[in-house]
Parts: C-alpha cells; sequence; structure tokens
C-alpha cells in the first residue's frame, strides 16, 4: 500500500473514532432517484429534521415508497385527501416544543423566542409525537415534480471494479440504491439524479463494499436482517469503506463529503450496544475490503492485499485508551444506569 494511502485512511480511522464524542451530525442524501429526496411534510412543506429525517428516509427505503412527502390523518383530511390501504403503516416521529413551566403549556418556538426564553427552571423542552403516512398512501395528492437532473460523469474506477469483480451494476432508476446477495448485483439510480459525480462514486463504492462480503470474494457475514446489530455493523464496514476508496477517484474529496460519510457512521453505530469495539471492528474490517477493491482495480498487487488482510489497521494509543475508558463506562456496574432500548433503523442498501 502506498504510504500516502496508509497516512490517508489512519486520517480517516481517527475521524471515524472521534464521532464517538462529537454531536449527532445530519447525514444528506445525495441523490434525487424518481423526484424523491429528504422528507417534507405533504401539507407544510417543511422538512423533518435529526432523526425524524434519518428514520422517515430509511422506512422509505425499506417499504420501496417512491415519495418523499409525509402527512398525519388529520393533515390530509384538511387537504381533501383521502388515505388508501394504510392501516398499519403509519411512523411515529417527534416533536420537540418548549414547555412553560408557569403558564404550564407548551408554546411554540416563536413563541418562545418572542419570550426570550431560556431553558432552564421556566422553561424546558417537552416531546409530543405524531403519525404520518407517506404520500405513496394518500390518494389525491399532487404529482410529484420531476427530478432536476444534473450532468454526472461516473468515475471510471467504478466500471473498472464492476467489471473485474463481476458484480453487475444496474442504473434502474427510483430511489433505491443497494446491493442484492441473492442476485450478486447492485441497483442504484440513474447518474443524472445524484448531486455531483462524489455523490454517485461513493455511492456506488458503499456498494461495491457490501458485494466484497460475499462467500466468493472475502465472506462476510452478510445475513443479518434489517434492523439487527449485524445489519447495522455491515453498513458500517462498507460507508468507511466507500470514504477509504474515496481518494482513488478522480473527483478530490472536501470536507463536507467527509463530513456526510461521518454523519452516516454515526447514524449507524448508536444502534450496536458496543459502539467503540463496533466501530474499531469496522474499521479493520473496511480496510481489508477497500484493499480487495484496491486489488481488483489493478492498483495493488495481491501480496500487497495479502499483508493487509492478515493484519488489521492500528489505531493510535491515546485513542485505544479513549475506547477502553468509554467501554467500562457503558458497563451497568460501573454506570448504573438502564438504558432505554433504541428503536432500530435499517441499511445493505443506502
Amino acid at each position: 500500500m502506498k504510504e500516502k494511502t496508509k497516512e490517508y485512511r489512519e486520517q480517516l480511522a481517527e475521524a471515524f473514532i472521534t464521532i464517538l464524542e462529537e454531536k449527532q451530525l445530519d447525514w444528506k442524501k445525495e441523490w434525487k432517484g424518481s423526484g424523491l429526496h429528504l422528507p417534507v411534510n405533504a401539507k407544510t412543506g417543511i422538512r423533518y429534521h435529526g432523526i425524524n429525517q434519518f428514520y422517515l428516509g430509511l422506512i422509505a427505503l425499506e417499504r420501496g415508497y417512491t415519495d418523499y412527502r409525509w402527512a398525519t390523518f388529520k393533515q390530509t383530511q384538511d387537504k381533501g385527501w383521502k388515505l388508501e390501504n394504510a392501516k398499519g403503516h403509519g411512523v411515529k416521529v417527534e416533536y420537540w416544543y418548549p414547555f412553560d413551566n408557569e403558564e404550564k403549556k407548551t408554546i411554540t418556538w416563536e413563541e418562545f423566542r418572542t419570550a426570550g426564553g431560556v431553558l432552564g427552571d421556566r422553561y424546558f423542552l417537552r416531546v409530543q409525537y405524531a403519525t404520518v403516512f407517506n404520500g405513496s398512501l394518500i390518494a389525491g395528492i399532487p404529482e410529484i415534480p420531476e427530478p432536476e437532473l444534473r450532468e454526472v460523469s461516473p468515475d471510471a474506477l467504478i466500471e473498472k471494479l464492476s467489471v473485474n469483480m463481476n458484480v453487475e451494476i444496474i442504473n434502474d432508476g427510483g430511489d433505491r440504491a443497494y446491493y442484492s446477495v441473492l442476485e450478486d448485483k447492485i441497483h442504484l439510480p440513474l447518474p443524472q439524479t445524484f448531486l455531483s459525480d462524489y455523490a454517485y462514486a461513493s455511492t456506488a463504492l458503499h456498494e461495491l463494499a457490501h458485494s466484497t462480503g460475499a462467500v466468493n470474494r472475502l465472506n462476510r457475514d452478510l445475513s443479518g436482517s434489517f434492523g439487527t446489530e449485524e445489519y447495522a455493523f455491515e453498513e458500517l464496514i462498507a460507508e468507511i469503506s466507500s470514504c477509504f476508496m474515496s481518494v482513488n477517484l478522480q473527483t478530490e474529496q472536501d470536507v463536507y463529503h467527509v463530513e456526510n460519510h461521518k454523519a452516516y457512521v454515526q447514524c449507524w453505530v448508536s444502534h450496536i450496544r458496543e459502539k467503540p469495539e463496533a466501530l474499531v471492528k469496522a474499521i479493520q474490517q473496511a480496510e481489508k475490503a477497500a484493499s480487495y477493491m484496491e486489488y481488483q482495480a489493478e492498483l495493488i498487487e495481491q501480496k500487497d492485499f495479502e499483508n493487509i488482510n492478515r493484519s488489521s489497521m492500528e489505531i493510535k494509543e491515546e485513542k485505544q485508551l479513549m475506547i477502553n475508558n468509554r467501554r467500562e463506562l457503558q458497563k451497568p456496574e460501573a454506570s448504573k444506569v438502564i438504558g432505554k432500548p433504541v428503536k432500530r433503523v435499517p441499511g445493505k442498501s443506502r
């Protein structure tokens, strides 16, 4: 492996380890297949944020929804629309509002700002939940506007990997990007629906990284079902591999791209109990996957790949100490805290 590549991966590994101590980042999907983009409320047009955005996006992916709009039952009534075959398909979203402890009532954020409110004794946050339904289940909702198309040129590396790994990439449109274990094929939206050349390349690399786990390649466990820790772990491997491989692309990776990779990893690592240990293992597996792809792309020789496959990426001493400390804090006997079970959400797709 080139020294430059080794240093690059070590820097990225440290950046990924650091997310355990960072605030939650906001992952942004980088394509608009079939007009579908970040989830919004169908009545207000306001975009969902944070965990609502991530969760609704993944539910849409899992269920194959082709609409990015969501609405409550009352909102569909207000607009004169009608739910069809929607029983059991509602999804809960959460809203946080300031609560005025003196007036004993929930107020709007605008009222909170007008009053010069500060969270503390008088004001604190209170959560409210609402059930929303996807626009695909709403009769009478307007048609989705056609997506804005861009000139996107797929990187030559992607085609070379597809051919040499014998993994067909099918640009069959729609909103889904995924690797099919049964088919041993990758399905992606049309290139022109991606936001940039890098967005297309990094998504393709993510799915190619999943395909390295096939029995006839690196033989990782790809049997984890949607919502399990095994599924989340494989998502970590694929995303970190994609980031590692980006150094080989014609399009240079910038700070925004790294932050978006980190946000995606952060979302998935939050669904694994042993977060620090899982992240370190995922980084090590990602290096093996990335090195396998470099070998298949004829960027390194077989002996270099075999050397990497026998070893694991070193984690710097101070980072390993931080990981060990976090592991101790997560033990029930040390923290004396019993956490609320996490509602798990998906990924082998983006």
